[in-house]
């Protein structure tokens, strides 16, 4: 288990390196490029999708057809080419669900390895899951619950238990098996619709320790799924465009799917947010999820945008190490989200710390000497934390508006492992660490009651803490904060000079005195 990132050694192009992966999946053959220095950073940094239904008719014939099998092969030559034009030499290939169940799936792999030089890994049901369980627990703060990977021949459902995965299983419940299986006519009858429903129930019953307790959540991947959550974010306008993360509630499951119920497949590919080669398979995946969620008693489940494919490139990014009995993983998955971004974005790492040393002490020396003590709470903190490392990143665009650049990459970096809400804190705190009274604006819709004055105090000290490090000496090795007459007294601590710290930190106590109602003097 990695505990965190560690500090970031000069990044050229010799040590960067490039891994493909490739899912060759039921529905659709993805590969994904990730660019990383080992045990520092990583990012994605190419996508490639096609859709090829490798899984069509092998429930009826127990056969991949030729026409699927050769549509396959020209994608994944397409593939091979790819990764030759970029210089990849890395390649990492895995079969699931569609290809498991083939009674020719030798033959195929075959064929691919003769025709386009790439080794297909097949992939047992167990390490389906379990690739698909290393990244939702290294992507979300998944704990305690499940993972569900809802894919186009297979359902993957994983019991996790202290971060450890516990039980596992494969169900032939993916959206192109169901829809082809139970669902061929669109709209269904309701005959059909009911037919599907007792197949799932009857497939789910057995899972006993399918159910959720205190403390537990789902977390839930696929392409699939995540459409769900797309077409539910557009009829809810939501505020972020931003998946992974995001809380799909299961009564927006069931509404998506009494509308798909009676929908054309035309009419399905209308709807807002829709994928138009998803619309035929929607109305399956809505309720193969539908029914995991009343299965497991849930109300909701966390959308996790990282599957199989990430899981896979875990394992190259932790050196190899793990197994399923050691799973290589963060510690802390939120701090090494903003230690990566931070690494990918070149901050300035001294006055980063520094900044987050000064602002967390102002914190906690407030905290003592305050008497509403609710708001210190210890997840203020670690969101002021987050937002004191990655408050410059934009200046790797440009120093002019930099701060509007960093709010610009921290709420497209999606910072896995924070909450939307934590996450536009965040971005909003740096977006105002140089100027202005914080407004939420446009994306204020994902806060709750009382974020406002959370983010004018975490802003204030951010704002207070970047200017004593004005110079980006680390002049001002320490602050010490005292009550004086009807406000507070900032004293520096220093061995040097610190008058431009002191200069510019007098010129930003407005926005203490806006955040804690008490004026503040600096000497």
């Amino acid at each position: 288990m990695l505990k965190s990132l560690t500090a970031r050694p000069q990044t050229t192009q010799s040590n960067l390196q490039k891994t493909a992966i490739i899912d060759v999946g039921s529905n659709s053959f993805r590969l994904i490029v990730m660019t990383y220095l080992r045990g520092y950073h990583f990012q994605l940094t190419d996508e490639v999708r096609e859709t090829v239904r490798l899984v069509q008719g092998v429930g009826a014939t127990g056969k991949l057809s030729r026409e699927a099998m050769a549509h396959a092969v020209d994608v994944m030559r397409l593939y091979a080419s790819f990764c030759k034009a970029l210089g990849i030499e890395d390649i990492v290939a895995v079969a699931t669900s569609a290809v498991r169940e083939a009674t020719n799936r030798t033959e195929f792999l075959s064929r691919i390895q003769r025709e386009t030089g790439i080794t297909v890994r097949l992939l047992s049901g167990e390490e389906e899951a379990y690739y698909g369980y290393l990244a939702a627990v290294n992507s979300t703060t998944l704990s305690d619950g499940f993972v569900i990977d809802l894919g186009g021949g297979s359902l993957e459902i994983t019991r996790v238990e202290g971060r450890q995965p516990r039980e596992a299983l494969s169900l032939t419940l993916g959206a192109v098996r169901t829809t082809e299986d139970w669902l061929p006519s669109a709209p269904p009858t309701k005959e059909q619709v009911a037919a599907l429903r007792k197949h799932i129930r009857e497939q789910l019953a057995a899972l006993k320790w399918f159910k959720l307790k205190g403390g537990m959540q789902v977390v839930g991947q696929g392409g699939s799924l995540r459409n769900l959550a797309r077409i539910a974010q557009k009829q809810r306008n939501y505020a972020l465009d931003e998946l992974h993360g995001y809380t799909l509630p299961a009564a927006d499951v069931r509404k998506i799917a009494k509308q798909l119920e009676v929908l054309s497949v035309p009419e399905r590919a209308r709807l807002n947010g829709m994928k138009p080669d998803r619309a035929d398979i929607a109305l399956a995946a809505a309720i193969v999820v539908e029914e995991c969620l009343r299965h497991a008693d849930a109300e909701s489940l966390i959308v996790c945008s990282q599957g199989v494919r990430e899981g896979l490139f875990y394992e190259r990014f932790f050196n190899g190490n793990g197994t399923p009995h050691n799973p290589p993983m963060f510690e802390n998955v939120r701090e090494a989200s903003v230690i990566n971004v931070a690494h990918l974005y070149n901050f300035q790492e001294r006055h980063a710390r520094h900044v987050a040393h000064l602002s967390l002490s102002l914190f906690d020396q407030l905290a003592v000497l305050e008497t509403d003590s609710a708001r210190f709470e210890p997840i203020e903190r670690e969101l002021l934390w987050a937002a004191c490392m990655l408050h410059d990143i934009g200046m790797n665009i440009d120093y002019n508006d930099h701060h509007r650049h960093s709010y610009y990459l921290i709420l497209n970096s999606g910072l896995p492992g924070f909450t939307h809400r934590e996450l536009a804190l965040i971005a909003l705190a740096t977006k105002y660490h140089r100027k202005g009274v914080p407004n939420s604006g446009e994306i204020g819709a994902v806060l709750q009651t009382g974020d406002e004055a959370r983010l004018l105090r975490m802003t204030a000290l951010l704002r207070l803490a970047e200017q004593l490090d004005r110079s980006r000496d680390g002049a001002v090795r320490e602050v010490q904060l005292q009550p004086h007459e009807d406000g507070y007294l900032l004293e520096t601590i220093s061995e040097e000079d610190t008058s431009v710290a002191v200069w510019s930190a007098q010129l930003h106590t407005d926005i203490f005195r806006a955040a804690y109602g008490k004026p503040l003097v600096i000497v």
